[in-house]
């Protein structure tokens, strides 16, 4: 566009004040089009070249928007594709199953990434609509306190528990209830990773149509010969039903 657009300009002009002699509205387009596009992009062949002032002024004013709008351009995809991301996979559902005598919620992730994922900590709260006095609903918000929060690094796959215990806002309801509650759990996971050298975040939501009741998850890796641990991406989401 911006070639067309002095192109233009030079055709205005007459095409004689780029060195060019005149000969058809196209060829003249043509040739001002590849005239700029060699100084825009400061190749400059030699085929062209200014011959009047005129010509020269539009040329350098041209030749200056040229290198700033690479500039521009080149901070736009240096900041879009260096910019680092986590890579963090979560399972599919959340789990309601039998945990330490009573009932507990259960999801699970594990890192896509080859890099160290380092003192990953979690964070999780549950929205949960409920009617209120006036005919509506309203969304409660609850603080989901996991078994455990934070972890040394992410070796292989981690699987987050939140006990149902006297404190936890899901006590109240029971397994028919939870089926049809409307419910999300909302996740903010963060850590260090040490091929960005940076802290990155993440999030999640998992509403209750994810969830699953007395199911549990499959074991995600196992230990090889040499009794070093395999990882396995594909079995996060495989989970099995627990009588």
């Amino acid at each position: 566009m911006l070639n067309s657009f002095f192109a233009v300009i030079y055709l205005f002009i007459g095409v004689e004040h780029i060195g060019v002699k005149h000969r058809t509205l196209l060829l003249d387009f043509f040739n001002a089009f590849f005239f700029s596009v060699q100084t825009i992009t400061s190749v400059g062949y030699g085929l062209f070249s200014p011959t009047k002032l005129l010509a020269g002024f539009i040329s350098s004013v041209e030749a200056f928007v040229g290198l700033v709008s690479f500039a521009f351009v080149t901070g736009l995809l240096y900041g879009r594709f260096s910019k680092p991301k986590a890579n963090i996979r979560f399972s599919n559902n959340i789990l309601y199953c039998d945990y330490n005598k009573g009932k507990a919620l259960m999801f699970r992730l594990m890192n896509r990434r080859k890099s160290m994922v380092v003192l990953p900590k979690i964070n999780v709260s549950i929205s949960i609509s409920k009617p209120n006095s006036s005919g509506g609903y309203q969304n409660d918000f609850f603080s989901l306190e996991m078994e455990r929060e934070q972890i040394t690094y992410l070796p292989t796959s981690w699987t987050l528990v939140h006990p149902i215990i006297d404190s936890s806002p899901l006590k109240e309801y029971s397994i028919s209830e939870l089926s049809t509650l409307n419910a999300e759990v909302l996740i903010l996971l963060s850590y260090h990773d040490d091929s960005f050298n940076d802290i990155l975040h993440q999030a999640h939501s998992y509403t209750f149509n994810n969830l699953k009741i007395n199911y549990k998850f499959k074991k995600a890796f196992e230990f090889n010969k040499e009794g070093k641990v395999v990882l396995d991406h594909a079995m996060i989401d495989q989970i099995e039903k627990v009588e």
